[in-house]
C-alpha cells in the first residue's frame, strides 16, 4: 500500500480549523454575556441615520452618508426620478 501524500495538507487544515475555533472563543470572551452586541450597534447606526435624515443630511456628522446617497446639496435626492421605464416607453420617447 502506497503512503498517502496528503497528510501534510490535512495537518494544515486542522491547524486552520483550530485557529478559527480559538478566534471564536476569544470573541466570546470579549463580548461576554452581551448577546445583543450586534443589535446595539445596528440600533446606534440606525439612530444616527434617522437623525441625519431629519436634518436633511447637513452637517459634519452626516458626511458619512454623502457618498452612499450621492447627495448634491441644494437639490432634492430624487429630483430626476421619472419612474420605471419599460421598453415600450423608451421606444415612444422623443
Amino acid at each position: 500500500m502506497k503512503e498517502p501524500h496528503h497528510r501534510k495538507t490535512v495537518g494544515y487544515s486542522m491547524i486552520v480549523v483550530s485557529a478559527s475555533l480559538a478566534a471564536i472563543g476569544l470573541l466570546h470572551l470579549a463580548i461576554g454575556e452581551n448577546v445583543l452586541f450586534a443589535d446595539e450597534i445596528q440600533r446606534e447606526n440606525t439612530a444616527e441615520y434617522e437623525h441625519c435624515k431629519q436634518i436633511d443630511f447637513v452637517g459634519e456628522e452626516c458626511r458619512t452618508f454623502d457618498e452612499r446617497l450621492e447627495i448634491d446639496y441644494g437639490s432634492e435626492i430624487f429630483a430626476g426620478y421619472r419612474g420605471p421605464e419599460t421598453s415600450a416607453s423608451l421606444e415612444t420617447a422623443p
